[in-house]
C-alpha cells in the first residue's frame, strides 16, 4: 500500500490542463456537461486527498464526528429541495471499474443516474449505508471462519433514486430521532470493526469482493459525501464548478506535499481504494486529456 511519493511539477501540469479545457469551453469546442464531468473528477480527487487515519476504525469515527455537524443543520434546508451531487452512476462505474449496465447510452439518456439529495435522503443514505456494511462485517467473518456464503441484503435504495418520503417535512424532533439512529448505527459498526484482527480486515473474499479494511474506509468516506451534499452543493454554472474544484484539488495536493512521509495518514477514495497523491493527480490529467481528445475527434468527423 503506497500512500506517499515525490510529487514534482503537479500544480503546473494541473493548471496547464485546466487552461486547455477552459479555452476549449470558451470557444464552444467543449460543452458544459463535459466541463462538469471534469469538475467532478477534480472534486472526487480532492475528496480522496483529505488525509484519513490509517486505521479504518479510527477513520469511521473521525468521519462521523466531521459529518455530524452537517447533519444537524439539515432542517435549515427546504424539505423538498433536491440538489444534484457531482457523483453519477457513470462515475461510480469508472471509480469501481464496473461495466456499464445494458440499456441506453447514459450520455444521451435522461438523467436518472445522477446522485441527488434532499434533507431526508441524506439521513436515509447515511443510516442505510452504515447498516448495510455493519451486516457485511458480520457476514464476512462467518464466511472467512465457517465458510458461510453471505446472503445478499439489498433492501436499501441508492442515491440515484428519490423516494416519496425523501421529500417529506423534517421537523427538529424528526431530525433528533434520525441522529439518534445514525449515532447508534455508527457506534455499532465501529465497535464490530474494533473486534476485527488485521487478518480479518485484509482477508480477500474468494469471489473478488472487497476486504473489510476497504469496506470500513468506504463507509467513512461516503458519510462525508452524503452529509455535505446540501451545505456544499456544487455551483450550477459548469465553469464556476470547474474552477472551484481546481482550487480545492490544488489545496489538497499542497497539503499532501507538506505531510509527505507522515505514517499516521492515508489517502483513500470514496470506494476505499488507497492512493498516492500523485496517482490521484495523474488520473485527473489522464481524464482531462481524454476529454479533449474525444472532442477533437468529434470535431474532425
Amino acid at each position: 500500500m503506497t500512500t506517499t511519493s515525490t510529487m514534482n511539477g503537479g500544480p503546473a501540469a494541473l493548471r496547464l490542463s485546466s487552461d486547455r479545457l477552459m479555452a476549449a469551453a470558451a470557444t464552444g469546442r467543449l460543452d458544459a456537461e463535459t466541463l462538469a464531468t471534469a469538475a467532478a473528477f477534480r472534486t472526487i480527487a480532492a475528496w480522496t486527498l483529505a488525509p484519513a487515519p490509517r486505521d479504518p476504525r479510527a477513520h469511521v469515527r473521525a468521519a462521523h464526528a466531521e459529518a455530524r455537524p452537517y447533519l444537524t443543520r439539515l432542517t435549515r434546508h427546504a424539505a423538498d429541495h433536491e440538489i444534484a451531487s457531482v457523483m453519477t452512476a457513470d462515475l461510480f462505474r469508472r471509480l469501481t471499474r464496473r461495466p456499464a449496465a445494458p440499456g441506453p447510452d447514459p450520455a444521451t439518456a435522461p438523467d436518472p443516474a445522477r446522485y441527488t439529495y434532499t434533507p431526508r435522503k441524506v439521513l436515509r443514505r447515511v443510516l442505510d449505508h452504515a447498516l448495510d456494511h455493519l451486516n457485511q462485517i458480520d457476514q464476512w467473518r462467518a464466511w472467512q471462519h465457517h465458510g458461510v456464503i453471505p446472503t445478499p441484503t439489498d433492501g436499501w435504495t441508492s442515491s440515484t433514486v428519490t423516494l416519496p418520503e425523501d421529500r417529506l417535512p423534517l421537523a427538529d424532533a424528526d431530525l433528533a430521532a434520525w441522529l439518534w439512529r445514525i449515532d447508534q448505527a455508527i457506534r455499532l459498526l465501529a465497535g464490530h470493526a474494533d473486534e476485527l484482527t488485521g487478518e480479518e480486515l485484509d482477508w480477500a473474499p474468494p469471489d473478488g469482493g472487497w476486504p473489510l479494511r476497504r469496506v470500513v474506509h468506504h463507509v467513512a468516506r461516503c458519510e462525508g459525501l452524503y452529509a455535505t451534499a446540501l451545505d456544499e452543493a456544487p455551483p450550477e454554472d459548469a465553469l464556476t464548478r470547474y474552477q472551484r474544484s481546481g482550487r480545492l484539488l490544488e489545496e489538497r495536493l499542497e497539503a499532501a506535499r507538506d505531510r509527505e512521509g507522515d505514517p499516521s495518514v492515508v489517502y483513500v477514495s470514496l470506494y476505499g481504494v488507497f492512493y498516492a497523491p500523485q496517482t490521484a493527480e495523474r488520473e485527473v490529467l489522464d481524464l482531462e486529456r481524454g476529454l479533449l481528445e474525444e472532442h477533437r475527434a468529434e470535431g474532425a468527423r
